[in-house]
């Protein structure tokens, strides 16, 4: 006797849409990692870019130190970016979209704990150096720590660079 029935056995629909269920959930857990690790990639070069502008602005003024009083980088309330042209903003290139303030700080002043409200912003610790990737420690002359928000698994951490 002949088959003649064409079609698929419910073993073979079962096994294609158990693959397709698994390249979902490979594809599910996979892209927000790699867009975490986008986000924190540009916050990184932000950082390294603020390095630069304070290490070329203590080049350009030696007898002038940073002031704390100062925002050299940031949005206002309409969504223009504005820099102060005196100071450090005329050294810093435009950041990326992440990255709303830069914040200049006296020693020893960095916010408590990282979270979404610090992600945006960049610090420079005046008088200050890295201690590890996380943290500052005091530091003579005119060192700065330049300091940035990077997500990780578990939420938000520090994450540090030294500027002469």
């Amino acid at each position: 006797m002949k088959k003649t029935e064409k079609g698929f056995t419910i073993i073979e629909v079962a096994l294609v849409l158990a693959i397709g269920a698994l390249i979902f959930l490979v594809v599910f857990l996979a892209v927000p990692a790699l867009q975490r690790n986008q986000r924190n990639d540009a916050r990184k070069r932000d950082i390294s870019n603020v390095v630069e502008a304070v290490t070329d602005y203590n080049s350009n003024n030696p007898t002038q130190g940073l002031s704390e009083t100062n925002s050299p980088y940031y949005y206002d309330n309409g969504g223009s970016l504005k820099k102060d042209a005196n100071t450090l903003g005329k050294y810093l290139d435009t950041l990326s979209s992440n990255i709303k303030r830069v914040e200049i700080r006296a020693q020893g002043k960095l916010p408590s704990k990282p979270d979404a409200g610090t992600a945006e912003q960049i610090f420079v610790i005046k008088s200050s150096q890295c201690n590890g990737l996380h943290d500052v420690k005091a530091a003579p002359g005119r060192k700065s720590a330049v300091v940035g928000t990077v997500e990780n698994n578990s939420g938000y951490e520090f994450y540090c660079q030294d500027a002469s």
